[in-house]
């Protein structure tokens, strides 16, 4: 398998155990937050305006951040940036302790009232410099992630590193199960932090490594758009990679790559295609986090037990179906294999909402959850292929723009057609969805490549 192969090399397992841990610690973050700021509060709302702070800066990077993420583009300042984000997250139990202690020094109900308040306002603020940490983070890992194989190995490195997200949905819920039984919710921050600073420190050693930092192909002095360089112009040999460590990205063009939409739009359409439609999956993607628990309340008669199980299922799927695409090599262009997922992804949805027992809903989520890799593996080595490194993280901070947008946009109005009918609503969100990925498809076939196909 290629995973195996690729987890030989003492680089990429470094980094993939890393991300692991780390992806784990979000989840755990993830978890403790919305529940401190539940017990804090008991207000909806509060926890509805964590998630958008979370998501804000992932907008505004897209929009407005490529000189600063174009910067960060090196394994150091990555590492510098995870160690941020540590930093960040091991505040929250020194900021509780020190407020418990100011309000056990007053006694006064008006000072318990102050500091719950305060607990709110720390909790806020942590939001909005965790998602501005995550908003960097995960562009920048993907961009420089391939400068550590060589281009035949892109797609199950890129497979690795989606099977790591994949791993902590399964891994993350079992691990706060065994640390709620030694550690408060506020000790979850504790545990996030150190995973933070576990993968901080090896990413700092990557950046070390001769041949971790491989140069990308020079842009031309124009203003036009750029025809990136084939994968053969990647030095594969590894004593040619040696020669070269530690070579800074290269800068991105003023005035003619000034966002990632710029660099898709003016050179590889195709990919633009495949990003809406990647924002319009995660927008329907909605109608299934929030309808599930709803169908099978007041249509199944079902409970918790089985919304646990039928979500098992879905990681279990989602697990096999990268295996899938991670080690096995499709021929042909990619961009019909990208809609093929979304669209097969749709009818499931579909499928969702008219199953008629929980036996054939169960196989649907396995199924589901099988397809999602097929998509965003396909995309993610696409991006890889396609761009330099300062391009490449323009173009991935755009893609985590869409997707935070359209996710946003999704809980927002998706739940409003979902609660009023579950069966019509996924049905009508899931034929809408494969109703997307043909138009991409057909789309796609009309624009020229400027890239080879990966």
């Amino acid at each position: 398998m290629g995973y195996l192969r690729l987890l030989r090399q003492g680089r990429v397992a470094a980094l993939w155990s890393a991300q692991l841990v780390a992806v784990v610690g979000g989840r755990l973050y993830a978890l403790a937050v919305m529940w401190l700021v539940w017990e804090a509060t008991e207000s909806a709302f509060l926890m509805g305006l964590v998630a958008v702070l979370e998501s804000l800066p992932y907008i505004l990077m897209g929009a407005f951040g490529w000189r600063l993420t174009a910067r960060l583009a090196t394994w150091g300042r990555l590492a510098l940036v995870q160690l941020a984000y540590a930093a960040v997250v091991a505040a929250v139990p020194l900021a509780w302790a020190l407020l418990d202690s100011r309000a056990a020094e007053a006694g006064a109900a008006g000072a318990a009232d102050s500091a719950a308040h305060l607990r709110v306002a720390v909790l806020l603020v942590v939001a909005l410099l965790v998602g501005t940490a995550s908003s960097l983070l995960e562009p920048l890992l993907p961009a420089l992630a391939p400068s550590l194989v060589d281009g035949d190995q892109v797609r199950p490195l890129m497979g690795l590193l989606d099977l790591a997200g994949r791993l902590a949905r399964i891994l993350g819920p079992g691990a706060a199960g065994a640390l709620l039984l030694v550690v408060d919710e506020v000790g979850f921050y504790g545990a996030t932090a150190a995973a933070f600073l576990v993968s901080a420190a090896v990413i700092a050693g990557l950046g070390g490594v001769p041949g971790s930092a491989r140069p990308a192909p020079g842009p031309g002095p124009g203003p036009g758009p750029r025809t990136p360089a084939p994968l053969a112009h990647r030095p594969s040999h590894p004593a040619a990679r040696s020669r070269l460590p530690h070579a800074p990205p290269q800068p991105l063009r003023p005035g003619a790559t000034a966002a990632g939409w710029r660099i898709l739009v003016r050179s590889h359409p195709s990919v633009a295609v495949a990003v809406v439609l990647n924002g319009a999956g995660q927008l329907a993607a909605t109608a299934s986090a929030v309808g599930l628990p709803i169908l099978l309340t007041t249509v199944h008669g079902q409970g918790m037990a089985v919304y646990g199980a039928l979500t098992a299922l879905t990681a279990a799927g989602a697990v096999a179906g990268n295996l899938a695409v991670g080690n096995l090599r499709p021929r042909g262009p990619w961009l019909p294999v990208f809609c093929a997922s979304w669209a097969v992804a749709g009818v499931l949805l579909a499928a969702m909402g008219l199953a008629p027992t929980v036996g054939v809903l169960a196989a649907v989520m396995v199924l589901s959850g099988a397809a999602m890799p097929w998509a965003s593996v396909t995309l993610q080595v696409s991006i890889a292929d396609r761009f330099p490194v300062a391009e490449r993280v323009a173009v991935l901070s755009a893609h985590h723009m869409v997707v935070r947008l359209c996710g946003t946009a999704g809980m927002l109005v998706v739940p409003l057609l979902v609660a009023a009918d579950p069966p019509t609503g996924l049905a009508l969100t899931g034929l809408g969805l494969v109703a997307a990925a043909l138009a991409a498809g057909v789309l796609g076939r009309r624009i020229p490549e400027t890239a080879p196909e990966g």
